[in-house]
This record gives structure tokens, C-alpha cells and sequence, in this order.
């Protein structure tokens, strides 16, 4: 439609074109009814120029705006994941600061947990170590008195294998004598 109403305005210029001029006044004489014509049939044809036009103007102002608010999605879209990350990146910081102090407490617990061990295992060991000394100087208190007993029994033996005069006792031999 467009090319119509070109070409009809083309037309109308041809017709003014060779239209008689009427000298020193810059005007020229024109066919009226070719040119009323022509006119009226560029105003039908325009109608739907103009119809074509606004459809025209409308759809490129509803891509704009689609467009605008696609872009207004991708803008808010990269904001929320720049967000999402800073916050991801601040979970994280905290979650490894958590973590740390956990290691640290853990450490200190072992720490206290190893003291407390080596400190009960000390404790055992003094009593087991007192215990032993006991039952040592007692082994050894045993011990003496077996040999005293064994001095006692040989010095019963020999006592034994004497003569019967060596066997008496001193009062007995002076009262003898």
C-alpha cells in the first residue's frame, strides 16, 4: 500500500509537471479533475496507510516494552543471584568460622581430656606404686622371718645331733657338776 500512495503522488507531481506555466507568476495551469482524482484516491488509500502506520508504531512500542521489562527481569535477576552469592559467600565465611571454633574447642577438649587421662593414669599408678611398696616391704618382712625360722631350725638340728650332755642346758650342767 505503501508504494500506491507513492505512486500516485508521483503521479500528481507529473501532472504539475506538464502542466502549461504561466510566465513571470511561478504558477501553473493543472487538469483539475485529474488531480482531484488522484486525491481522492490517495485519502482512501491513506486510511489504511495510517492504520498500517499506528499498528506499526504500537508494535514497536509493545517490543520496546517487553524488551524493557525482559531487560528489567535480567537486570533484577543478576541482582538477586549477586545477592543470592554475596549471601552464599557470607554463609560460607560464617559456616567456616563456626567451623573453626568447633575445631578449636574440640582441641581444647582433647587437650583438657589428655591432662585428665595423664593425671588419673598418674593417680593409679601412685597407688599401685604404694600397693607395691607395701606388699614389697611385707615380702621382705616375710622373707626375714623365714629366715629366722630356718636359722632356728638348724641351730634345732644340731642341738639334736649333740651328745645328750651338750643337749642339757647349762643349769642343767652346773647343777650336775
Amino acid at each position: 500500500m505503501d508504494n500506491d500512495v507513492l505512486a500516485m503522488i508521483e503521479e500528481l507531481e507529473e501532472i504539475v509537471d506538464r502542466g502549461t506555466k504561466i510566465p513571470m507568476t511561478g504558477k501553473v495551469l493543472v487538469d483539475d479533475t485529474g488531480v482531484f482524482d488522484i486525491l481522492d484516491r490517495i485519502r482512501a488509500a491513506l486510511p489504511e496507510e495510517i492504520q498500517d502506520a499506528k499498528w506499526i508504531l504500537s508494535e514497536r512500542q509493545r517490543i520496546i516494552n517487553e524488551a524493557e521489562t525482559e531487560a528489567q527481569k535480567i537486570v533484577e535477576r543478576g541482582k538477586s543471584y549477586a545477592e543470592k552469592m554475596a549471601g552464599e559467600d557470607e554463609i560460607a565465611k560464617q559456616a567456616e568460622a563456626y567451623a573453626e571454633d568447633i575445631v578449636k574447642k574440640a582441641q581444647a577438649y582433647a587437650r583438657e581430656v589428655k591432662a585428665g587421662a595423664a593425671q588419673y593414669a598418674d593417680e593409679l599408678l601412685g597407688h599401685v606404686d604404694a600397693r607395691l611398696q607395701d606388699s614389697l616391704q611385707s615380702l621382705r618382712h616375710n622373707r626375714e622371718e623365714l629366715r629366722t625360722m630356718a636359722k632356728r631350725e638348724e641351730q634345732e638340728k644340731k642341738q639334736e645331733k649333740k651328745p645328750d650332755n651338750e643337749k642339757k642346758p647349762d643349769k642343767e650342767k652346773k647343777a650336775e657338776a
